[in-house]
């Protein structure tokens, strides 16, 4: 997962990488289960419009998602390829698949939301109606002039 990352651009701090779109900080963020060995990837998004932050953790960004929750068939494959107590996929095939998937769907669309028109397209289809949207983003997004 690093390796896409660092090539599309995003920068590692903690168990977080950054990257700035033009109107928003781009978050990905993993995180372990506290309760057993099943692990998440969280996507977010820090809307510039809305103030200022370095590197926002994961949970103050503005718009959320789990990677687990994007409209796509690969999501629940997703799932079981970020629980290591799932044996169904050795480890090599778990790598392989959450690299593809961060390569050909989480990256593209955390990507898409680095833009103010991306965050309304993303909203508008439908595609993070399992996310989180802050109000101050929902009413900018009612506003007939948006950022």
């Amino acid at each position: 997962m690093a390796h896409e990352l660092r090539g599309a651009g995003f920068k590692a701090r903690g168990t977080s990488w950054y990257k700035h779109g033009p109107d928003a900080l781009l978050v990905v963020n993993l995180q372990k289960s506290l309760y057993g060995p099943q692990h998440y990837i969280n996507l977010a998004a820090w809307v510039k419009h809305l103030g200022d932050a370095e590197f926002p953790k994961e949970y103050q960004c503005h718009v959320r998602v789990r990677a687990t929750s994007l409209p796509t068939h690969n999501a629940e494959a997703l799932g079981h390829a970020l629980n290591l107590g799932d044996e169904s996929m050795d480890t090599e095939q778990r790598e392989a698949f959450i690299a593809r998937f961060m390569r050909e769907e989480a990256i593209p669309f955390l990507e898409s939301l680095g833009t103010w028109e991306g965050i309304r397209a993303a909203v508008n289809a439908g595609k993070l109606k399992k996310g989180l949207i802050y109000k101050e983003v929902q009413a900018l997004l009612q506003a007939p002039a948006s950022p």
